[in-house]
């Protein structure tokens, strides 16, 4: 009785002290603010099978100071991503509507259909937010537009200060 509950403190501080932000390390660089600008408020993630296919959302609240840097910055380009056998292309940071030809990265991120209730409700918010002004995107996605399978989209909200962040693997 004593190992279990010995255990169970074990495990609870393991896994309290894992880093849930899969996103935030980078996020400074891709908006081009500081990472104490920058919030996480909610995640959510599902992941399966042995070479981690699955589909992470997080959302992060941004100051109105990281707001106005990303407002006021001319040059809103990604930087580029480097991950050793992997060739990664990049969308730059572009206001809605989406360029059509590409679809399919949308599709892949905004259209999935994982088990979570909450999750469901989250992505009809971001496909209703991206139909109004003020809203940015940009992505990474590879091997290609047309056939995607991985793609990192993210969603800046500026009137409700809001990023959303998005990693969808087949």
């Amino acid at each position: 009785m004593h190992y279990r509950i010995i255990f169970s403190v074990f495990l609870f501080l393991f896994l309290s002290s894992c880093n849930l932000s899969y996103f935030k390390k980078d996020l400074s660089q891709i908006l081009g603010v500081e990472k104490k600008e920058l919030k996480n408020i909610q995640n959510f993630n599902e992941i399966s099978g042995i070479q981690g296919e699955g589909y992470i959302l997080e959302i992060y609240t941004l100051s109105e100071k990281a707001i106005q840097a990303f407002k006021n910055n001319p040059i809103r380009n990604l930087p580029d991503k480097q991950e050793e056998g992997k060739e990664w292309h990049k969308y730059n940071w572009s206001t809605f509507p989406i360029d059509s030809s590409y679809n399919e990265v949308f599709n892949m991120c905004l259209n999935y259909s994982g088990s979570s209730k909450r999750l469901k409700v989250k992505l009809n918010e971001i496909k209703r937010l991206i139909e109004k002004e003020g809203v940015y995107y940009s992505f990474y996605y590879r091997p290609d537009k047309e056939h995607p399978q991985n793609v990192e989209l993210f969603i800046l909200d500026v009137q409700n200060r809001k990023l959303y962040a998005i990693d969808q693997q087949l």
